[in-house]
């Protein structure tokens, strides 16, 4: 059996008296999507950055069988350069020949038109395209998501849940943080809760409403 592309086992981080999170396990396997949902200030977004390797968990342990890819709350772009130059740079970080990979990215997150354009003109929206662009530009095996879906108008939305969609049926493993599970849901596998400083699941999904997921979120934020 190969093994999962992400497992993390019994992790726990702490800031230093305050504890972030406790005893989170968890194993994503190629092509499964997980929705992370949890209130603000629960610790989503530092569990997606110990998944990523960029905080050293307190306890516990985290082993990635690939690549990362990662959207985190900022762009990590640079406003002086051009879509096409940010992406290049990213490339040669990653070591990639930029041959083809850059306009295939730009075209699938709807960018082309505006490669050549300094990212200090770009909307809020395009800055949130180029940032997953620029995740995937070394096509990592594993891509983990922050709130991916802020700042995108309808189209846009759409075209990120079709690449997410896209990646998984090449599987990829995918973490997603998200406030918004009524539009990941459609393309999710499984979804984890983290409340109170542990993560309830993750359980699959298996085509269960929307709506049944969010009551048991809410049960769960109301101590049920």
């Amino acid at each position: 059996m190969n093994e999962p592309l992400l497992a993390a086992q019994d992790v726990s981080r702490r800031f230093g008296y305050r504890q972030i999170f406790s005893n989170v396990t968890l194993t994503l396997e190629p092509g499964e999507v997980l929705a992370l949902v949890g209130p603000n200030g629960a610790g989503k977004t530092t569990l997606l950055r110990v998944l990523a390797g960029l905080l050293k968990p307190t306890t516990g342990s985290v082993r990635r069988n690939g690549t990362i890819g990662l959207v985190a709350h900022h762009s990590m772009g640079y406003d002086a350069l051009t879509a096409r130059e940010n992406l290049a740079f990213a490339a040669r970080l990653w070591g990639v020949s930029e041959t083809g990979r850059i306009d295939l990215l730009l075209d699938r997150l709807g960018l082309s038109k505006w490669g050549e354009m300094r990212t200090a003109a770009f909307s809020r929206g395009m800055i949130q395209r180029l940032a997953i662009a620029r995740a995937l530009v070394h096509d990592p095996g594993i891509l983990l998501l922050d709130e991916p879906l802020n700042n995108l108008d309808e189209p846009g939305a759409e075209v990120v849940l079709q690449v997410i969609d896209e990646l998984a049926e090449r599987g990829r493993a995918i973490v997603v943080v998200t406030h918004q599970f009524e539009r990941i849901a459609a393309i999710a596998t499984s979804v984890g809760y983290l409340v109170g400083g542990s993560l309830e699941g993750p359980e699959p999904i298996d085509g269960r409403a929307a709506e049944v997921v969010s009551h048991k979120y809410r049960s769960l934020l109301a101590g049920g």
